[in-house]
């Protein structure tokens, strides 16, 4: 009876032995498989990051933007100026702009949509005579920040919350910054415009994105 209790000790011993071994074997392999994953999953979220980019491969940087030729103001164009602004200035608001120009026309026996048409050519002659016979009006310029976009920002779903420029008159360029959300992903996109051959040449000689600039 002795030797058989010895005997089954020992056959028990060696069981856990070789569970033991199974189960550091199961460990060792499951770890490996873990480690494995790890890797392959820390590659494709690189991989990922790499890949995603807003911007096109090429940038486009020449642009031919709509050009008005600015009115020639004559003395009663300027006498009309002062007239219609003072009134205008008196509002809290230029919400009124055509009403207020209608009744001064009326009170003055002018057509009211001749002298409102008159009024828009003034106003734009006054607030950009000083660059020159030409300018990108304010519909050309919304027309042209749209299409630089259009071009050169790449994405599913691109939303425009907002924007700005600054006219530089001395340099002739303006610079625009806009923010962004590109496939629900915030981006603040920055640019300088240069301005050639009576404004008709629009040419991006600095291109942004989030503070980095990107090679033209």
């Amino acid at each position: 009876m002795g030797f058989m209790v010895n005997k089954l000790v020992v056959i028990g011993s060696l069981g856990l032995v070789l569970g033991a071994c199974s189960a550091a074997t199961d460990t060792e392999e499951s770890s490996e498989n873990i480690t494995e994953q790890a890797v392959v999953e820390t590659i494709e979220v690189v991989e990922e990051t790499e890949e995603k980019s807003i911007v096109a491969d090429k940038i486009t940087t020449t642009f031919y933007p709509e050009v008005t030729r600015l009115r020639h103001l004559t003395e009663e164009d300027l006498e009309w100026y002062d007239i219609i602004i003072t009134r205008l200035n008196a509002i809290d608001d230029f919400s009124g702009d055509r009403e207020t120009v209608y009744e001064i026309a009326e009170e003055y026996g002018e057509d009211p949509e001749e002298l409102y048409f008159d009024w828009l050519e003034i106003w734009d002659a006054k607030m950009h005579g000083d660059n020159g016979n030409y300018a990108i009006l304010s519909e050309s310029n919304d027309k042209l920040t749209t299409e630089i976009l259009e071009k050169n920002i790449v994405g599913e779903k691109i939303e425009q919350y907002s924007s700005g420029y600054n006219f530089d008159e001395k340099k002739l360029t303006t610079s625009v910054y806009h923010e962004l959300h590109v496939d629900g992903e915030p981006y603040k996109v920055a640019y300088i415009i240069e301005h050639r051959d009576d404004y008709k040449i629009a040419e991006i000689i600095e291109f942004s994105i989030d503070g980095e600039k990107i090679d033209l």
